[in-house]
């Protein structure tokens, strides 16, 4: 239960690095970075306040409207991180205006967001990797006309010459029937262990039950529950541009068999290329956060 008389001592206070303010944000993922900052401080709690601004030497309440469910946020907020720690929410009012409070209590252990492990370096330099072998694959004429066999070939063969170990058209999980074992384009090992999964390929449009199929059958042929998986695609388009629109807004809202948290379409700005983009989507499977790469590589026409 949120005290108002201790909310109102706090803002009358001059500002310190344990209050943190938003005119408005509702986003849980941009909340559970705050939430994880003030579980780990060495104070008892920390205050988050919605609808008040942070100036250099005072609060200024600014207010939002009812109807806000703050319950809703502090609670999709608290399945991003590894510890829960406590905290207590409400809307209180102030000077004729209402805000959100979230008062979140320290916890000894610490805590973390689940999505830390998914920025590991070991992914990020794969990710880097893959992208650096797909610019080989588009600058190569002979891939131009090739099958997608071929071109995951090419894929295995320059990946292989790093620190992996590549399996390609390796039997593991569910067939798309779900009776016999699937047939996986391309498993990365690394340490004696399932890394990340490859499923690869040719698209000359955004053809939602296909592209849906495949995006699901990374899920059946990844039974251990790897940190990220990627989803490859040869894309011989001219409107590479309206394409890549079209593709993100589909897996956006596609119905994936573990539930869709996130997306990231900025990952792109990383890489200068115009003609190979990347997105990431996130979902939680089994309490933990899996990440699937989406990288689209234009195929260059004769």
């Amino acid at each position: 239960m949120i005290d108002i008389t201790d909310v109102e001592k706090v803002l009358n206070n001059e500002p310190n690095e344990n209050i943190i303010c938003y005119e408005y944000e509702l986003r849980p993922t941009i909340i559970v970075s705050d939430i994880k900052k003030l579980a780990n401080i060495t104070n008892d709690y920390g205050y988050i306040f919605n609808g008040v601004l942070k100036a250099s030497d005072r609060y200024i309440i600014k207010g939002l409207s009812n109807g806000y469910i703050i319950k809703n946020t502090v609670e999709k907020a608290l399945e991003l991180l590894t510890v829960k720690p406590d905290i207590e929410y409400g809307s209180v009012v102030i000077n004729g205006k209402t805000i959100y409070v979230m008062k979140v209590f320290r916890i000894n252990e610490g805590t973390s967001l689940l999505s830390d492990e998914l920025e590991s370096e070991s992914i990020k330099k794969f990710i880097s990797t893959l992208y650096q072998v797909c610019v080989k694959l588009q600058a190569n004429s002979k891939f131009i006309d090739a099958s997608e066999d071929e071109r995951n070939d090419y894929i295995r063969d320059m990946l292989d010459r790093e620190e992996y170990v590549i399996k390609d058209q390796t039997r593991r999980g569910l067939s798309e029937n779900g009776v016999a074992a699937g047939e996986i384009d391309i498993l990365i090992e690394k340490d004696n262990a399932p890394f990340t999964i490859i499923e690869a390929l040719n698209l000359n449009s955004v053809n939602k039950d296909y592209l849906g199929k495949h995006l699901d059958k990374i899920y059946t042929y990844d039974t251990t529950g790897n940190l990220f998986n990627v989803c490859l695609v040869y894309a011989k388009i001219k409107e590479f541009a309206s394409f890549w629109e079209r593709y993100c807004d589909f897996v956006k809202q596609h119905e994936y068999p573990y539930p869709l948290i996130s997306f990231d379409e900025h990952i792109n700005q990383k890489y200068v290329g115009s003609e190979i983009r990347i997105m990431t989507t996130t979902h939680n499977r089994s309490g933990k956060l899996t990440r699937l790469y989406h990288i689209c590589v234009k195929i260059l026409s004769k």
